[in-house]
């Protein structure tokens, strides 16, 4: 019976495989949340300035305008911290998927080296059984022409 010498490090590969393959898609549901959270908020500041436009063309007041201008400042800050936030999340999840790369290789070495020991392994024993086929086949010949 076949028992390869690393099957340990083979399954302990392939757990941290699977961790690092949950860890990616926290990451990138982390990185489509961020993306979700811009989204919005760009798309507060396009009401917001369809909104200070329609106020201007029906007639606005200046208290009114100095409000959407500082409400315009505090958005464009906030989407300046979010699209940081979108590309932290881009690059973790850059380096998750990297890592999880690595990991599929070093998994994937151990696999071959595990299918080159187990066809060693075969030819091993069917030699074995050649040989052992051979030598009574040669005992029968010589059995036979001793009788």
């Amino acid at each position: 019976m076949f028992h390869f010498r690393f099957e340990t490090l083979l399954t302990a590969r392939r757990h941290a495989e699977e961790c690092l393959q949950k860890e990616l898609a926290e990451a990138r549901r982390a990185l489509v949340d961020e993306q979700s959270a811009l989204k919005d908020k760009k798309s507060s500041r396009r009401q917001c300035l369809q909104e200070q436009r329609r106020k201007q063309r029906q007639g606005f007041r200046g208290p009114d305008m100095l409000l959407y201008q500082t409400y315009l400042q505090r958005l464009e800050h906030d989407i300046d911290v979010q699209q940081k936030r979108v590309a932290s999340a881009e690059r973790k999840a850059a380096q998750k998927r990297q890592t999880l790369i690595e990991a599929v290789k070093k998994r994937k070495i151990l696999e071959k080296l595990k299918e080159k020991d187990q066809e060693s392994h075969r030819r091993a024993l069917a030699e074995a059984e050649r040989k052992f086929i051979d030598e009574i086949a040669a005992r029968n010949y010589s059995s036979a022409r001793s009788i």
